[in-house]
Order: C-alpha cells, then structure tokens, then sequence
C-alpha cells in the first residue's frame, strides 16, 4: 500500500510544479488547492477523533462488527478450500478486480478526477476527486496500522487460520487481518456510489467493490473474515468523508494556515 500513497503523492507534487503556467490561473489554483490540502487535513482529524463521539448505537456496530469478524473464524478453513477447489480459466478471469481496483491503480483514478476537477474548475469533480482521494489514503492508513497491531497470517503461508505474530512491520506474511484492498475498494465506492442517487450507479460500484473481496479470498490472499472486516472498515471511511462535508477544520480542534506563492505551497499547523 506504501506504493500507493507514494503515487498519489507524486501526482500532487506534479501538480504543484505545473501552476507557474499563467498568473492569474495559478492564484485561483493555488488557493483553492491549499483549501483542499485544509479539508483533507480536516477530514483525517476528524476520523482520528470520530471514537470519542461514538453514541451508544455506534459502539453497537463497532462490537457487532468485531463479533462478525470473530464469529466468521469459524468458517474460514471451509471457505479457503472451496475457493481453491474451485481454480479454473474461466473464474481466473472473472475474480481478476484486485489486479485493477483497490490496487495501486485506484491511487491513479482517484488523484486524476481530483487533477480534472481542478484544472478544468469543475467543482463537483474537484470534491468528489478530494473525497475519493482522502478516502483512499486514510483508509490504507488505518488498514497498515490494523495490520500490523493484529499480526494475522495469511492463508498462502499456512493452513491454521488463528496464527498471529502482532506487530511485524515489514513482513507481509502477517498482515492479513483486515484486507487491504477490500478496505480501499469498499471506501472509494462508498463515496463514488453516494455521488448520484441512482440505484445503477450505486449497484456498479458497490458491486466491484464486492468482487475485489471475492477475489482476494480466491487468490488465496485473505481469509473470509479479513474481508468481512475490511468490507466494514473501508465502508466507514467512506461514509465518515461523504458526510464530513463543509464542516470548518477549526471545528476540530486544528487550525491550518495555508500560504501560497507562484514557486511554493505550504501549509502551517497549530493544535
């Protein structure tokens, strides 16, 4: 997921070099650029602090969630084998999805809506390139730290499925739990699904978003309930940053003082 980030991260950096082409462009640019940087900022605090809020119905969820997560242990094994009793051409190509979404090429789309929206002054592409964007990075964040603090096996590297090393950071051995690319699939869709109210639309990308799962656990890379979890982790995320909307990041407890100039763009912190 590192590579991911790191493309993004390239893209914004590309951007940044390309506002020096005219005078006047760059100022509206560079302004509305540096809000975004604010709102993405905004939107990462406020995830960060979206526990403390919790209402009891939330916690609800939150345990429901982790029963579900635990109570599908006991199907895992069942669920590995059929996936790989049943490897064939035909299914290699129909759960081929995390070779395209959830991947490194989803950090792609995303920053490219975002680049659109911006040059081209749409502003309801620049948002949804915003919100897809931030859901893409804050939700591979949360998932790395998951991770790496569960230290779950992965079913290609041995048949027990309740073998945990906690907090191995560069051994991807074991960092099943949740799936990655469920998570990210799961928190782009949601945004992308909640941008038209059309059952279609909505039935698109949440269905991609599934088949991402289905294909993790048929390639032997996730057990069923990594995917369960990362289904409700990703679906949150998404949720968070659709209805985070305009709140103002001073809400949050974090001022950002953004400054731009025609070679520069930074942005100062104070908490």
């Amino acid at each position: 997921m590192k590579k991911q980030i790191f493309i993004f991260i390239l893209f914004i950096a590309i951007s940044n070099t390309n506002f020096a082409q005219n005078k006047n462009q760059d100022v509206g640019i560079g302004k509305t650029f540096v809000s975004d940087i604010e709102q993405f900022f905004g939107f990462g605090v406020g995830l960060a602090k979206s526990p403390f809020s919790f209402s009891a119905n939330d916690w609800y969820k939150t345990g429901a969630i982790i029963g579900g997560t635990a109570l599908l242990f006991t199907i895992d094994k069942s669920t590995r084998t059929f996936a790989l009793s049943n490897q064939t051409q035909l299914n290699n190509n129909i759960f081929s999805f995390d070779k395209y979404y959830g991947s490194g090429y989803t950090a792609i789309f995303t920053a490219s809506i975002y680049g659109y929206g911006l040059f081209a002054n749409n502003k309801s592409i620049r948002k949804l390139g915003l919100e897809t964007s931030s859901a893409f990075i804050y939700s591979v964040a949360i998932t790395g730290v998951l991770k790496i603090i569960i230290g779950r096996r992965r079913p290609n590297a041995g048949e027990n499925h309740l073998h945990f090393k906690p907090l191995q950071f560069t051994d991807d051995t074991y960092q099943s739990l949740p799936s990655g690319h469920t998570t990210v699939a799961f928190a782009v869709s949601t945004v992308m699904a909640n941008y038209l109210d059309n059952t279609f639309w909505k039935i698109f990308w949440y269905g991609s978003a599934s088949m991402v799962g289905l294909s993790r656990i048929y390639h032997n890379k996730h057990w069923a309930s990594d995917v369960f979890l990362g289904v409700a982790v990703g679906y949150f995320v998404g949720k968070f940053v659709v209805n985070f909307g305009k709140k103002e990041t001073e809400l949050l407890g974090i001022s950002v003082k953004p400054y731009f100039t025609f070679d520069n763009v930074g942005i100062s912190f104070r908490f």
